[in-house]
């Protein structure tokens, strides 16, 4: 079997590859030509954000460490404009769940 250099879809990340590969979904969304493409990168990016491991999220929560507090920040904020980006492609129910983890994060 030949080895892949992409990690499987289910493997978990840290939140600082997760939020490199989220902002790179969420800009190719910005620049898709067609709201069909455009929400299959917002989907990708809530998939990436979602494989940041629950332990690692409850110590970068409870975490009062500069570094995990920017970490944090950065992750809110892309859960918000990745809500404020699926509102704008008129989808109902996702920007709610994505201002929802932003507050979360926040």
């Amino acid at each position: 079997m030949l080895s892949s250099p992409f990690s499987p879809w289910r493997s978990i990340l840290s939140p600082q590859v997760a939020l490199d590969l989220t902002n790179v979904h969420l800009e190719n969304a910005r620049k898709a030509k067609g709201s069909e493409l455009a929400l299959t990168y917002c989907n990708e990016a809530q998939k990436t954000l979602a494989r940041i491991r629950t332990s690692v999220r409850k110590a970068l929560v409870s975490s009062v460490s500069v570094e995990d507090r920017a970490i944090r920040n950065e992750i809110a904020s892309t859960y918000f404009e990745l809500g404020e980006l699926l509102e704008n492609l008129k989808h109902r129910d996702k920007p709610q769940t994505c201002y929802k983890n932003s507050e979360k994060w926040g």
